[in-house]
């Protein structure tokens, strides 16, 4: 890819939510960063996360974060570069974590739903949740219809 990019836009009234397309013969880095870049712009309204890791404290995107989980009456946040603690309790940091980019899944967890590799559905009342990385958890069987729903919120975005 060259330093150079070329950026079309296209008005479409009935588009109510911007749309960005990258075409690339391939997924590199500068791609990534370009994804990144749009993503902090649109998540302009939701906070960093503060996560406290041995005796550092650090201020996490919400793009970076996995899950965020309740271990040992603590509140632990898994993002792609490791666990981190949070003073602040779970139901606050639902409040202010994305709605469009997170979901609770259990009395306990609340999951990137764009970390997702996919969903297991295939156990009765359950949900089996696989993460990109390899991570694995369960939905609670009271919150499988408030997933489904979250679900066909994002398939109907991507359909308009």
């Amino acid at each position: 890819m060259s330093k150079a990019v070329d950026i079309e836009i296209r008005i479409d009234p009935a588009c109510h939510d911007p749309v960005v397309v990258i075409r690339t013969d391939r997924k590199t880095q500068e791609v990534e960063n370009i994804i990144h870049a749009v993503e902090n712009c649109m998540d302009g309204g939701y906070p960093q996360i503060v996560g406290h890791r041995d005796e550092t404290m650090e201020l996490l995107s919400q793009r970076d974060i996995v899950r965020v989980f309740v271990e040992s009456r603590r509140v632990q946040i898994c993002t792609e570069n490791g666990f981190y603690e949070s003073n602040k309790s779970l139901s606050y940091l639902e409040m202010v974590l994305n709605p469009d980019r997170f979901i609770r899944i259990s009395r306990f967890e609340i999951v990137n739903i764009r970390k997702i590799a996919r969903f297991d559905f295939s156990m009765a009342g359950t949900v089996h949740i696989v993460f990109d990385d390899g991570t694995v958890t369960w939905a609670a069987r009271r919150y499988v219809k408030a997933i489904q729903l979250a679900l066909n919120r994002i398939e109907t975005r991507e359909e308009e």
